[in-house]
């Protein structure tokens, strides 16, 4: 069985990589997929407002053509892959046209080069990325740029909220956990699995504690979680001694800035994370996932629990 079977790799013209190009065709080989590559040009939305025919109708002739001899080097490029992609221009920002482009081509996953925030090196998402990752309705992988991250070093880290009793939020680990299987079986890497939690208290209500009573506290705290992890994996089929090589991060502290470190000190490739909140309808990214997002260098893998509805498609139906 294969995870994906119709892949959107977005480009936009400032920000392509050959290196993130070969692994997108990589995944599509992996998983034969059709692989469609969309170029997004905002410039072609703002040509359409201009009122200076005939000018406006040269100038949108000429990026036009620029345009698509790009995408006949990439489609080229795909072909060198022993990949037959569609290509397709679409004006305005992924932000704001994605949506229709997923639902006319059937997409389950996109693809898309995180946007560099500064001249040299990508230190956090950018606005556009932001809004694709809450609001994009399949999973989405914002790669990190690899010629800023050179080496492949054979890690994926899953990051799952295994203190949450919600239904949804069980439902979203397993989907994480299965996604990072998944990539990590592909790219022939291992997998970390981290949680983190804290005692649910505040400081005063802790005060009011003694020491023997707030370290019984600790060890229940730590177990549940420890014992839920064990149950998401067992869902999934796999245990710690698997040959799929998986290794159990339980920590104590700021989830953002636990997983954040954790995933530096690994040096991941890639980390799995969901995007969950308390409504369904119009899911954002939370404060945790933005804050591990705008301080880690590797590419990203969003995924969106079951039943999401993206704020796109009111907008595309409206």
């Amino acid at each position: 069985m294969h995870a994906f079977r119709s892949i959107l790799l977005a480009v936009t013209r400032q920000h392509t990589s050959d290196m993130e190009l070969q692994q997108a065709f990589r995944l599509a080989l992996d998983n034969r997929a059709t692989l469609l590559i969309a170029l997004f040009d905002q410039s072609l939305e703002t040509l359409n407002h201009l009122q200076f025919v005939p000018l406006e109708k040269k100038l949108e002739d000429h990026l036009r053509q620029q345009l698509e001899d790009e995408l006949e080097r990439l489609k080229a490029m795909a072909w060198e892959q022993g990949i037959e992609a569609e290509t397709l221009i679409v004006p305005g920002r992924p932000r704001q046209a994605i949506y229709k482009v997923i639902k006319e081509h059937h997409i389950d996953l996109v693809i898309k080069l995180a946007d560099a925030s500064g001249a040299l090196t990508r230190k956090q998402l950018t606005g556009n990325d932001l809004a694709l990752l809450r609001k994009c309705p399949v999973p989405i992988l914002m790669m990190a740029d690899r010629d800023q991250l050179p080496q492949f070093n054979g890690k994926i880290l899953v990051a799952v909220d295994a203190g949450d009793p919600d239904s949804d939020a069980h439902d979203l680990n397993r989907t994480l956990l299965q996604y990072g299987l998944y990539l990590a079986s592909q790219e022939k890497a291992a997998l970390h699995l981290v949680s983190v939690w804290n005692v649910p208290l505040g400081r005063r209500s802790l005060k009011t504690l003694s020491d023997e009573e707030l370290y019984e506290l600790q060890e229940i705290t730590q177990r549940r979680y420890h014992n839920k992890l064990q149950e998401v994996m067992q869902e999934v089929g796999v245990t710690e001694n698997d040959d799929q090589q998986v290794s159990i991060h339980l920590l104590r502290g700021n989830p953002a800035t636990e997983i954040q470190q954790l995933a530096n000190e690994l040096n991941v490739d890639v980390i799995v994370m969901g995007t969950l909140g308390r409504h369904k309808e119009g899911i954002l990214v939370g404060n945790t996932a933005e804050n591990i997002m705008n301080s880690i260098y590797c590419s990203i893998l969003a995924v969106k629990p079951e039943g999401f509805i993206s704020p796109l498609a009111k907008a595309a139906s409206g």
